[in-house]
């Protein structure tokens, strides 16, 4: 399992609501008529309205967004490699031998077999990258990239059953080595948003 970082941001978003109090009627009071002498009249204190809180109910809705780099990196490689297998498959066919004939995808020579294992390394990537696996990225990135260079130093020894180019290996190691680093660099992102409100 990588230790690549893993960045996760919180969002919070409050509603306000507004509770408005009752208002207390008191009774209406006639004015009293005092008399002109000389003392200090002191009106009685008047209560104030109370404030009742009311209680209301509250509702919380919250949702995650993750994004992973290296799961795209991954996926696009799986695509790429994909795609080139299949058409080297398509080309070649299965009416003969899995080593003839020998077809041509984007400027390189390709045969059946050579079509058929670029197909599933590709598809393996694919899916690590669909389901966001770095072990499954850092897995096959090194196959490719360990088979790659093998076929890269030892053209001559597969030339008669895959048509393997030295140029198409050393594309497959650059390829390899950036799934790998980015599984093992790139960090992830996280944000989860909460929103509180009335119910």
């Amino acid at each position: 399992m990588s230790n690549a970082p893993e960045f996760i941001r919180d969002e919070a978003h409050v509603v306000p609501t507004y509770v408005q109090a009752p208002i207390v009627e008191t009774p209406y009071a006639a004015p009293s008529v005092v008399a002109p002498v000389a003392q200090t009249i002191v009106a009685p204190p008047v209560a104030a309205a109370p404030v009742v809180s009311m209680p209301l109910g509250t509702r919380r809705t919250s949702y995650t967004q993750r994004f992973a780099p290296d799961a795209v990196v991954a996926a696009i490689a799986g695509l790429f490699i994909t795609l080139v297998g299949l058409l080297a498959v398509t080309r070649g066919g299965f009416d003969g031998p899995m080593d003839t004939p020998v077809v041509s995808v984007l400027g390189f020579t390709h045969t059946t077999l050579l079509g058929l294992i670029e197909a599933v390394i590709g598809v393996c990537l694919l899916l690590s990258g669909a389901a966001r696996s770095r072990s499954g990225a850092l897995f096959f990135g090194s196959v490719l990239g360990i088979g790659a260079f093998v076929g890269a130093v030892q053209t001559k020894s597969f030339r008669r059953t895959l048509a393997l180019e030295s140029g198409l290996a050393w594309l497959m190691v650059f390829i390899a080595v950036v799934v790998v680093l980015t599984a093992l660099l790139l960090p992830r992102y996280q944000t989860r948003h909460t929103t509180v409100g009335a119910a």
